[in-house]
């Protein structure tokens, strides 16, 4: 027979180890597709502690825009920092949702020096990430506005993420490219033209955060938690440009110009509400069923994207400032 101090030792501890097993960090993988200006956030607030203040580990795991999607669905993947090539597999019948919107379209239309203005890349190459992906639709739109059909007047070539772009930009090997920051402006200081910035003709949710629908009804509370460590971490780099430009310089591998630029075009492309209007992913949806030749269906904002819990952050870190 156990004395009854016995007995109440034994106790604590297993109330103990049931307590270091109730409080041990849940893992949350973030799968990402490229290292730019839009994926610093995501890793600053992950070393800030935004995450784990919640009891959460995220892991950012590099992948590819579609098997990013495949993992959301699969439930290997648990959220995507890819929310434009997510959001066009939810309008091909995939139960994924785009989240939050942290910035507006960064994609800028670069070219070498000798050229000088859009109309000018009339039978030259354009590079982008990948057919389908955003950089691709945001090639085909700048290139319609500036009157050239991307199908028949110009030759758009698959290279890779921004990075690659910029490389073979900045190599001769393609006339221009579709980058994203800091790679417009490392090239742009390099010499290149910046012939076109892409917000200036439409506003669709790329850059942000989608998830599974399953994991959006089953798990609300973890994906506000990592939705308000993002929202946190957008304002704090608002408020805090000269420690964001530091952390940019080690993240990005950046000069001071290079991350001073960066930072302010980054703040300039923020989204204070942390969604797109809903005209605005009417636009997302029937530009893509263009652009993927797929027929216009009946497809509501509703079934690719649910701001709720955006909304729920924003409004509840308003009301912390007050």
């Amino acid at each position: 027979m156990l004395s009854s101090s016995m007995k109440t030792f034994l106790i604590l501890i297993i109330l103990l180890l049931g307590l270091c097993h109730d409080t041990q960090a849940r893992d949350a993988v973030i799968g990402y597709s490229g290292r730019t200006i839009a994926e610093m956030p995501f890793a600053w607030a992950s070393r800030k502690g935004f995450f784990k203040e919640a009891n959460l580990d995220v892991k950012m795991i590099y992948m590819s825009t579609s098997i990013a999607a495949k993992g959301l669905m699969s439930g290997d993947v648990d959220y995507s920092a890819a929310m434009g090539g997510t959001l066009r597999a939810a309008i091909a019948g995939a139960p994924v949702i785009g989240i939050y919107s942290m910035f507006k379209a960064q994609m800028y239309l670069v070219s070498q020096a000798k050229y000088k203005q859009v109309a000018d890349l009339r039978g030259k190459t354009v590079g982008i990430s990948v057919f389908g992906g955003a950089y691709d639709l945001a090639a085909r739109l700048i290139l319609k506005h500036h009157g050239l059909d991307a199908e028949k007047q110009v030759t758009l070539l698959q290279i890779g993420d921004s990075r690659t772009l910029y490389s073979a930009l900045t190599a001769g090997t393609i006339d221009s490219a579709i980058l994203g920051p800091p790679y417009d402006i490392k090239a742009e200081l390099e010499g290149a033209n910046r012939l076109f910035d892409s917000s200036e003709i439409f506003d669709m949710p790329f850059s942000g955060l989608a998830t599974s629908k399953k994991k959006l009804s089953q798990d609300r509370a973890e994906v506000k938690a990592i939705v308000r460590g993002l929202e946190r971490i957008r304002r704090y780099i608002a408020a805090n440009r000269g420690e964001a430009e530091a952390f940019a310089k080690q993240f990005l591998n950046l000069n001071d110009k290079e991350a001073r630029l960066s930072i302010t075009q980054m703040v300039k492309s923020f989204r204070d509400t942390g969604r797109t209007t809903d005209e605005a992913v009417v636009d997302f949806i029937e530009t893509t069923l263009r652009s993927t030749k797929q027929k216009a269906g009946t497809i509501k904002p509703g079934d690719i994207v649910d701001w709720s819990v955006t909304t729920e952050v924003v409004r509840e870190l308003d009301q912390l400032k007050k």
